[in-house]
């Protein structure tokens, strides 16, 4: 005959049979596990509502930065000397001032023109070249400095002619068709030498 093996059972009282260090260090071990639970669960929980590391997006609060936070004129100035370009949110910025000078600017698009344009006096002395369209957009502007210009079109001339206070002291000739446009402007600002052609249509 085989020996009947016999299975011991836990009873009701078999944890307050156990000796106390044992009940201690199964109590530790225990509640230990439920702790490390516990902090995977908030962890977990923080990711979801937070965002974690560089796939963190940005709330709509913190884009819109208080205006305390915001480049100042002399920071956006400086970007656009090293760079000769204006990003649209820069000139967005600077279109808040009634009067402003952005001589490093070497370039413009349409739109950036059309947010300058709301400008009191616009200084922009470091354009070469500008298009009809943008001389159109900017003879909303009531004093405008282009001294960076060395030539126009006679569509650019007669555009500009809508500005109330123009300097052009960069360019070196004008037709006919021009000195008649530019004429019609209040106070205009042109070299010594192109003067009397303007001066001419004004007289007649």
């Amino acid at each position: 005959m085989f020996a009947r093996q016999t299975t011991s059972r836990a009873t009701p009282d078999a944890w307050h049979e156990l000796p106390d260090k044992t009940r201690s260090d199964t109590y530790i071990r225990k509640h230990t596990r439920m702790n490390k639970q516990l902090v995977a669960l908030l962890m977990s929980s923080c990711l979801v509502v937070f965002g974690c590391g560089e796939t963190e997006e940005m709330t709509t609060e913190e884009i819109k930065k208080p205006v305390n936070q915001q480049p100042s004129i002399d920071e956006i100035n400086r970007q656009i000397w090293s760079s000769g370009t204006m990003p649209d949110k820069q000139a967005m910025i600077l279109s808040e001032r009634q009067n402003l000078a952005v001589n490093g600017l070497v370039s413009i698009t349409d739109e950036q023109a059309e947010i300058l344009s709301n400008v009191h006096w616009l200084t922009l002395n470091g354009l070469t070249t500008i298009t009809d369209a943008q001389a159109e957009i900017l003879s909303k502007v009531e004093s405008l400095d282009l001294d960076g210009l060395t030539s126009i079109t006679d569509a650019q001339a007669e555009s500009l002619s809508k500005v109330q206070h123009l300097h052009l002291d960069g360019l070196t000739s004008i037709t006919d068709a021009q000195a008649g446009s530019l004429s019609k402007i209040e106070n205009v600002f042109i070299s010594a030498d192109l003067q009397p052609l303007i001066d001419k249509y004004k007289n007649e």
